[in-house]
C-alpha cells in the first residue's frame, strides 16, 4: 500500500473516532432509572349537546413504592353561547374506598375555532387521576 492510501486510511479513522468521541451519548439521570410509565387510551367527555368536551388520557409511573400520576388532555368551545368549558383535575388514590385528593387545579378554554394546546398537568403523587367537565358562564 501506498504512502497517500495509508495517509488517507488514518485520516478518515481519525475522523470517525473524533466523531465517535464528541457525540453526545444518552444517559438515563438517576431520577430516570428504575422508572416505567404508560399511559391509558385517549377518552372523551361531551356536556350539553357537545356544547364543551374534553378529551383525556390518564398516565402513571412506578418508582419501588413510588407512584405518580399526571392527566394530558385537550379541551373544546363548540358553541357561541357565552358559556366555557372548565375542566377541573385531580389526582390522588383511592383507598378502601376513599379517595384521598393530593393536588388539583382548574383548565377554562372558552374560543370556538379550535381546541385548546395539549395541556399536561404534570407528575403528582397518587394512582388515579379525577377529569371532570362543565360548561360554564364565561
Amino acid at each position: 500500500m501506498n504512502v497517500r492510501k495509508r495517509m488517507a486510511l488514518g485520516a478518515v479513522a481519525l475522523a470517525a473516532a473524533a466523531t465517535a468521541t464528541l457525540a453526545p451519548t444518552a444517559v438515563a439521570s438517576p431520577s430516570e432509572v428504575g422508572v416505567a410509565a404508560a399511559c391509558t387510551a385517549w377518552r372523551t367527555i361531551q356536556v350539553d349537546d357537545n356544547a364543551a368536551g374534553v378529551k383525556y388520557r390518564e398516565c402513571d409511573r412506578y418508582s419501588g413504592l413510588n407512584t405518580q400520576t399526571k392527566a394530558q388532555l385537550y379541551i373544546w368551545d363548540n358553541k357561541r353561547d357565552g358559556k366555557v368549558a372548565q375542566v377541573y383535575t385531580a389526582t390522588g388514590s383511592n383507598l378502601n374506598g376513599q379517595w384521598h385528593q393530593s393536588w388539583h387545579k382548574y383548565y377554562v378554554w372558552g374560543t370556538e375555532s379550535h381546541h385548546s394546546p395539549l395541556v399536561d398537568t404534570g407528575w403528582h403523587k397518587g394512582h388515579d387521576v379525577k377529569v371532570l367537565l362543565k360548561n360554564v358562564r364565561g
